[in-house]
């Protein structure tokens, strides 16, 4: 089965071809491709095609479980096309321990930790071609990872917004909007600085949008202001998208899309947006007047 070239034809924005999702396996046994996706499916499989890219896609084969190699996993009208890599933790260079080891570790699901301790196998899910529509691509890529975690005892782990879930942390519920929600794909962090902390979003860069930064936020507003983030990033995921110069919160108190990602250490190569408050005015009164 050959894979069409990538089409940025995008309804003002599409998936970047560097965007990709791992499976981490916690099992040594993995399921057959017509278990993940089926035009006919059944038992909770995805409707859906995932064929191995060599070895032909007879009943025979597509009934076995997945081997080392590539396969294609594409919706029903083809429009979203995916390549799966499966590959060992070992040749794929994964090591569980260091991460179990980090402070990244820390108060997470125990269940969690022993699936990403027991991983066996890779399987890593990148774009070839999406819907010109975006959302419909991105469920279905974020369904088929939730499919193979749940089959294989595994995590997701999305490398862009450092997030590893459970197959039942990987859509939020009830969904922010039926064609996509920004916690899905996009995550909030917070570094503590001499200064105040620094929040900012990852994920955005998946769609090749700029990411969102805020300095000097307290710790009592860190909340308030990771849900000014998400809020933002769940309105221009819909469509209304961002400029230098553009103001939103409460127009009375707005915040301001400044330049950003002075930090090259942290954003070499992504756009980001600084969101600042008016002269003499903070981040908190800001997102107050927004709250309010």
């Amino acid at each position: 089965m050959r894979l069409p070239k990538f089409s940025h034809k995008t309804p003002g924005f599409g998936i970047t071809r560097n965007t990709y999702i791992t499976v981490l396996a916690a099992q040594a046994s993995l399921p057959s491709p017509v278990q993940i996706a089926s035009p006919k499916p059944s038992n909770g499989a995805i409707q859906g095609f995932c064929v191995p890219l060599q070895g032909g896609s007879s009943p025979e084969v597509l009934g076995q479980p997945l081997m080392r190699g590539a396969y294609a996993v594409s919706t029903m009208d083809r429009k979203t096309l995916m390549r799966m890599l499966v590959l060992s933790k070992e040749e794929a260079g994964f090591e569980p321990g260091p991460f179990l080891r980090s402070k990244l570790a820390i108060g997470r699901d125990p269940d969690l930790l022993a699936r990403i301790s027991a991983t066996w196998t890779l399987m890593q899910l990148t774009f070839e071609s999406h819907d010109p529509m975006v959302y419909s691509s991105v469920r279905f890529m974020l369904e088929i990872c939730a499919r193979l975690a749940d089959l294989t005892g595994g995590v997701v782990a999305d490398p862009i917004t450092r997030t590893y879930l459970l197959p039942h942390q990987v859509f939020h519920s009830p969904q922010a909007d039926p064609k996509i929600d920004a916690r899905d794909v996009v995550q909030v962090l917070a570094e503590p600085n001499p200064e105040g902390n620094h929040v900012y979003t990852l994920g955005m860069m998946k769609f090749g949008l700029a990411e969102i930064e805020c300095y000097q936020v307290s710790d009592g507003a860190v909340v308030p202001v990771r849900s000014f983030l998400i809020s933002a990033c769940q309105k221009a995921l819909l469509g209304q998208l961002y400029q230098l110069g553009d103001k939103v919160g409460n127009p009375k108190l707005p915040l301001l899309f400044a330049p950003g990602g002075l930090d090259r250490g942290k954003w070499e190569g992504i756009p980001c947006f600084e969101l600042i408050p008016p002269p003499s005015k903070t981040i908190e009164d800001c997102i107050a007047a927004w709250k309010s």
